[in-house]
C-alpha cells in the first residue's frame, strides 16, 4: 500500500506537470514536446531536487524509480507501435520516391561519422571505464543521427503540410533516419551484451529472425481483422486485445535477447499490413493513453538521471557546445546539400534542415537505453538531453522562416493541382475514372492532432 501511494502521487506530479509546461511551450511557438521534456529536467535533481529536496526525495524516492522505469518502458513499447504503424508514403514520381532516401541517407551517414569522430575527441572524460573507444564513438554518432519522425509528422499535420511535397518527403526520410537508428541501436545493444561482433550474432540473429517472422505473420494474421475494423468504424476488444498482446509479447522477446522492447514494438507497427484508416482508429483508443500518461512517466524518469548541476563547468560547457555543433551542423548542411542537389529553393532547404534536426523523444530514448547499458555515464546522458531540447527547440523557427502561412498555403495548392492533374492523366490512360490521392484544401491547413511528440 505504501509503495502504491508513492507512485500515484508521483504519477500525479508528472502529469500535471508535463501538462503545465507543454501548454507553456505551445504559447511561445514550440511543440509541446519540447515543454514535456523541461518539466522531465525541472522534476529531476536540477531543479526540484535543489529547491525542494525532501519534497523531490519523498516523492521521487529510491522505491518508486523502479515502478517509475517499468511503466516508462511499457508505454514506450506501445509508442513505438503507433510509430511504426504511421511509417507511410506513397510517391507521385520516381524522384519524389529516391528524394527521401537519399536525404535520410545523408542525415544519417554524415552525423553518424561526424559524431562518432566528437566522441572521440571527448572519450577521454566521458568514455566510462570498461566500454571500447569505437563501441562509444558508434553510440553517440547513432545517438546523434536522429530525427525525431512523429514529432516532425505530427507537426506537419498540425500546419496543414503533411499532404503537400515538402510534407511528404520530410515524413519519408525521417522514417527511414528513425528505422536505420534503431537498427544501429540493435547492434550497439548486441556488442554492448556479448562484448564482441562474433558473439553479437546470438543477438543479432534472433532480431534478424523476428523481423522475418513479422513481415511474414502479421499482415496474414491481422489484414482482415483490420479491413472489418475499418468497414465496422471501430475496434473491436477482440482485436484491440490481440494487437496489445502481439506488441508486449513482441517487446518482451527483443528485450530477452538484449536489443529492448521498443525495438519490438517498432517492428510490430512497421509490419502490420497498411490498412488506410486503421491507424487513425487505433490512434483513437490508445494514442491519449499513451501521449498523456506513459510518455511523461518517461520524460519524468530521463530528468531523474539529468543532472545539470556542473552546467558551469568549462570541460561540460565545451563538450555541450561540440557536440551541439556536430550534431546540428552535420543534419543541417547534409540535407542542404542534398535538397539544393535537387533543386529545391533555399528557404525550403533551411526549413527542411531544421526539421530533420528535431531529436525529439527519439534521442532520449536512445540516451536512456545507453545508459542502461552503462555506455555512457550521468555526465555525458545530461549534455545529450540538452541537446535533445535545443535541437528540438531550435526546428520551429527556422521552418517558420521560410513557411510563413503564404507560403504553406501556395505549397497545399501546388499539392492540389498536381493530385488532379495525376488523377486526369489516370483517367485519359486508362479509360476509367480515378480518384486523386487526398490533400488539402488550398485555403484551410488539415486538422491535425497536436504536436505532442
Amino acid at each position: 500500500m505504501q509503495l502504491l501511494l508513492a507512485v500515484t502521487a508521483a504519477l500525479c506530479v508528472i502529469v500535471l506537470a508535463a501538462r503545465i509546461f507543454g501548454w507553456l511551450a505551445t504559447k511561445i511557438g514550440q511543440p509541446a514536446v519540447v515543454g514535456e521534456m523541461v518539466s522531465g529536467i525541472v522534476l529531476g535533481p536540477t531543479v526540484l531536487g535543489s529547491l525542494a529536496p525532501e519534497f523531490s526525495g519523498h516523492v521521487f524516492s529510491a522505491t518508486v524509480k523502479p515502478t517509475l522505469y517499468v511503466i516508462a518502458m511499457v508505454g514506450l513499447c506501445l509508442y513505438m507501435f503507433l510509430v511504426g504503424l504511421e511509417h507511410e508514403y506513397h510517391p507521385s514520381s520516381r524522384k519524389d520516391a529516391v528524394l527521401p532516401v537519399v536525404l535520410s541517407t545523408a542525415g544519417v551517414v554524415a552525423p553518424l561519422i561526424v559524431g562518432a569522430g566528437a566522441a572521440g575527441y571527448i572519450a577521454d572524460q566521458y568514455r566510462p571505464s570498461g566500454v571500447s573507444l569505437p563501441l562509444f564513438m558508434l553510440f553517440v554518432g547513432g545517438a546523434l543521427s536522429l530525427t525525431a519522425f512523429p514529432m516532425l509528422a505530427r507537426v506537419l499535420q498540425e500546419r496543414g503540410m503533411m499532404h503537400t511535397k515538402f510534407g511528404g518527403v520530410a515524413v519519408r526520410a525521417a522514417a527511414i533516419d528513425d528505422a536505420a537508428a534503431w537498427c544501429i541501436l540493435a547492434v550497439v545493444s548486441a556488442l554492448s551484451l556479448h562484448g564482441s561482433w562474433l558473439e553479437a550474432w546470438r543477438t543479432i540473429v534472433p532480431a534478424l529472425l523476428f523481423m522475418g517472422a513479422s513481415f511474414v505473420l502479421l499482415p496474414k494474421l491481422f489484414r482482415a481483422s483490420m479491413e472489418r475494423a475499418v468497414r465496422e468504424g471501430q475496434i473491436s476488444d477482440g482485436l484491440f486485445v490481440a494487437l496489445l498482446s502481439t506488441v508486449l509479447a513482441a517487446g518482451w522477446f527483443t528485450d530477452h535477447i538484449g536489443i529492448y522492447s521498443v525495438f519490438g514494438g517498432f517492428i510490430c507497427g512497421v509490419t502490420l499490413p497498411r490498412v488506410p484508416g486503421f491507424a487513425q482508429l487505433l490512434n483513437v483508443r490508445l494514442l491519449q493513453v499513451v501521449r498523456c500518461l506513459f510518455l511523461p512517466v518517461f520524460f519524468a524518469f530521463s530528468g531523474l538521471n539529468t543532472d545539470l548541476s556542473g552546467a558551469l563547468d568549462t570541460s561540460y560547457v565545451w563538450a555541450l557546445l561540440v557536440l551541439f555543433l556536430v550534431g546540428f551542423a552535420s543534419k543541417f548542411f547534409s540535407s542542404l546539400s542534398v535538397l539544393r542537389f535537387f533543386r529545391w529553393s533555399w528557404g525550403e532547404c533551411v526549413a527542411m534542415g531544421g526539421l530533420m534536426n528535431a531529436r525529439g523523444l527519439m534521442i532520449l530514448i536512445f540516451i536512456n537505453i545507453g545508459l542502461s547499458l552503462g555506455l555512457i555515464e550521468k555526465e555525458l546522458f545530461s549534455i545529450l538531453v540538452l541537446i535533445a531540447v535545443l535541437t528540438t527547440a531550435l526546428a520551429m523557427p527556422l521552418y517558420r522562416r521560410h513557411f510563413k502561412p503564404e507560403q504553406e498555403e501556395a505549397a497545399r495548392c501546388a499539392w492540389a493541382a498536381h493530385a488532379t492533374s495525376h488523377a486526369s492523366q489516370r483517367t485519359s490512360a486508362t479509360g476509367e475514372p480515378a480518384t486523386p490521392s487526398v490533400a488539402p484544401t488550398c485555403t484551410e491547413p488539415m486538422a491535425g492532432a497536436g504536436s505532442t511528440f
